[in-house]
């Protein structure tokens, strides 16, 4: 039998290549061998050592980037509005108008949609409920933005009352703010520094019709005439009227209005010719010294002159702004020929 130990007394380790016996695998080599007999490498099963790693990125320089949209000219977003508001023809009966391409594209759409087309239709419909709730979402947004508004004016009104101070000057007032759950939020007085000079001289005019309805009738009222409009009234019409134009807030009422005339009426003549004098001075007329406003009846069909112009503005049948004198002055008398014709 042959010796195996050395001359250092260590037993030697048989050779694997000499002895001829293989050395056998480890547990984790078959396993492999295993797994790739079984399942192989092919689509879907890149080999092993070509795998990601748990907890290893596979593309470490991340994905490309995109190159992002400009906000120049060129981008997207700025062609689809450039030609959306682009301005085109379209004819109406006798007439071609300029208007956006959107809204040309949604008046196409309208006429197939009334012509029975039941995808324009129901397109149609789908778009105009969308943009009701978006609308309703904003006013009832609006609505309580200016209820909190309200709310914290009137704190700061209560609070300078309680200090006895002057009450803070406020744009839009409180009492200005109408709120509509329908509508939405309007307003019936100033909201910007601007306006407020235009009220207060309203309010004074008002106030000096007021006065020289009262002189009126010092100077003309004891006419003998049983008609009441040939009698004065016209300066109090105009003051009825501003008086309507003001805020409610800075309105007169009917009360205060016949206090007004009786403190007046009190007045000695003399000095009330002084006081409507310089009052008209302050508001920039000047009239001479006693002058009267016409009887009732003259003022009446001046103020229903003036009404008739307004709503023939408003109808697009008078071009006020572009109208010279004499072309305002010629509807005037037209106007005055047909309410002449009318009464006879």
């Amino acid at each position: 039998m042959a010796d195996n130990s050395r001359e250092d007394g260590t037993e030697n380790t048989p050779d694997p290549k000499q002895s001829g016996k293989p050395k056998p695998l480890s547990d984790e080599v078959v396993e492999g061998i295993k797994k790739e007999i079984l399942f192989g490498a092919g689509y879907k099963r890149p080999p092993k050592q070509h795998q990601f790693k748990k907890g290893q990125s596979g593309n470490p320089k991340g994905r490309p980037r995109i190159a992002a949209l400009g906000t120049g000219d060129r981008s997207a977003n700025d062609l689809a509005l450039k030609q959306a508001e682009r301005l085109i023809g379209v004819r109406e009966g006798e007439e071609v108008k300029k208007i956006p391409a959107i809204e040309a594209v949604f008046l196409a759409q309208y006429a197939t949609a009334s012509k029975g087309n039941a995808y324009a239709q129901r397109h149609i419909i789908e778009r105009y409920d969308r943009a009701e709730r978006e609308r309703r979402r904003q006013i009832q947004d609006n609505i309580e933005s200016w209820r909190q508004y309200i709310v914290d004016c009137r704190e700061a009104i209560a609070e300078a009352k309680r200090k006895d101070e002057p009450p803070p000057a406020l744009l839009p007032h409180p009492d200005d703010v109408v709120i509509d759950p329908v509508n939405g939020v309007r307003f019936v007085g100033p909201i910007v520094d601007e306006e407020v000079p235009q009220i207060e001289q309203t309010r004074h005019m008002r106030d000096m019709l007021l006065m020289q309805d009262a002189l009126d009738w010092r100077q003309k009222g004891d006419l003998d005439s049983d008609d009441r409009f040939n009698k004065p009234g016209t300066a109090l019409l105009l003051a009825t009227i501003l008086n309507q134009s003001v805020p409610d807030r800075l309105k007169l009422s009917d009360d205060e209005i016949t206090a007004k005339m009786l403190r007046y009426a009190h007045i000695p003549k003399r000095q009330l010719l002084k006081d409507v004098y310089r009052g008209w001075r302050s508001l920039g007329a000047r009239p001479p010294r006693g002058k009267v406003f016409p009887p009732l009846r003259i003022g009446k069909e001046r103020v229903e002159l003036f009404y008739e112009l307004l709503r023939r503005w408003k109808d697009g049948r008078l071009d006020v702004l572009n109208s010279t004198f004499e072309e305002l002055t010629a509807e005037i008398m037209a106007i005055a020929h047909e309410r002449q014709q009318a009464v006879k």
